[in-house]
């Protein structure tokens, strides 16, 4: 019998374990030089143009609630938010006293549905939200019109889509904000982290002072032979700056993205030609690069979810949901009257099979054999 092939693991290797070894023999262990190697190494990598900007920090959820503070979303404004997602997307904006609008999603993407989006806008909508579920893009030019008429900010929510194109371009180059993350079962694994991303260096510059208490950029100099012990805490700010044994991490894990990507496109390829045609999957596409951070399946409508979850686990098999639409949440499940009749239907079938780079082709062909004895 096969070892247990969990949903996710990271792909780590022994240039991940030596720096984090040099790092820490360097006694740099908070936010220092890694972590502005990184921010500078991730800014290169995904320009395409004009300059982009970094700021590494502690998660995704840190760079979503800086980014809507930064873009100066208050109490009493409205924010689209998807409810195809995880609790973070939205919390942040509960978190700044803002209401989160719900929207639902389109059918085979997974993604907000833009047309849906554009009906709950109010003269109180500040900002949107949209999510790039499993790696495939948004429709980022309906979004970006959608904006521009309506004078919305948008924040990305890309916590699935490191090294996803749209188009030619990498996600990064587009909206106000890009928030990633980089936490342990993500396509680029640092264990925690997350960054976030913009052309306009202000932004990016404000979110730098908030998070760390609000004190002025020199703080980070200030145990250097260069710095000044002095400070100055110049507003209200949070504790969510980023540490140099993840960044560490993820500068390793930054070089081997696009050959860990690789790998993911040619498992989720495997998986479309060989599991059975009874099962379908989300949209893919020629024009962009999806770098599939998930692989969802959708079930015959004769095969009960859970007891398939339970025998894929029998047989050595991990999977998951994702997601639990936000509506259907206890918190959430009062807070909206907006008709989700494509995520509700979506979710009585859908699950999340193994996907990771470090899958080896033996482990993606049992997945593949015991998925379609199951189905049958």
């Amino acid at each position: 019998m096969i070892n247990f092939i969990p949903l996710a693991k990271p792909d780590i290797g022994d240039d991940e374990i030596n720096l984090v070894v040099d790092t820490i023999k360097s006694g740099w262990l908070t936010t220092g030089p890694k972590v502005t190697e990184f921010e500078n190494a991730l800014s290169e990598y995904l320009k395409y143009d004009d300059e982009i900007y970094s700021l590494g920090l502690n998660s995704c959820t840190s760079a979503l609630f800086l980014a809507l503070l930064a873009l100066d979303v208050k109490v009493g404004d409205e924010v689209i938010v998807p409810t195809w997602t995880f609790a973070a997307t939205a919390q942040v904006v509960d978190w700044i006293g803002a209401k989160v609008v719900l929207c639902d999603i389109e059918e085979d993407t997974l993604n907000i549905d833009v047309h849906k989006a554009k009906k709950l806008i109010t003269d109180k909508t500040k900002a949107i939200i949209p999510v790039h579920i499993a790696g495939y893009p948004c429709d980022i030019q309906a979004i970006s019109d959608l904006a521009k008429k309506y004078n919305l900010k948008v924040i990305e929510d890309a916590a699935h889509a490191i090294g996803t194109s749209y188009k030619d371009k990498k996600i990064g180059n587009f909206s106000d904000i890009t928030c990633f993350s980089f936490y342990a079962t993500k396509n680029l694994a640092m264990g925690e982290g997350g960054a976030a991303v913009s052309k306009d260096k202000e932004l990016i510059e404000k979110m730098r002072k908030l998070s760390y208490f609000g004190i002025n950029k020199e703080a980070f100099k200030r145990y250097e032979k260069a710095g000044r012990w002095y400070y100055d805490i110049e507003e209200i700010g949070y504790k969510a700056n980023l540490d140099s044994l993840h960044a560490a991490l993820g500068i390793i894990q930054l070089n081997k993205l696009d050959k860990m990507n690789k790998r993911r496109r040619y498992i989720a390829s495997y998986y479309r030609k060989n599991l059975t045609n009874k099962l379908t999957f989300n949209k893919d596409s020629d024009e962009h690069s999806h770098t599939y951070h998930l692989f969802p399946i959708r079930l015959p409508k004769n095969i009960n979810r859970d007891d398939f979850i339970e025998e894929l686990k029998e047989n050595n098999i991990g999977a998951s949901v994702h997601f639990i639409p936000l509506h259907l949440h206890t918190f959430y499940k009062n807070r909206s009257d907006n008709n989700f009749e494509v995520a509700d239907r979506v979710f009585d079938t859908i699950l999340s099979i193994p996907m990771c780079s470090a899958m080896s082709d033996e482990e993606v062909e049992y997945v593949v054999k015991t998925i379609n004895k199951i189905v049958g």
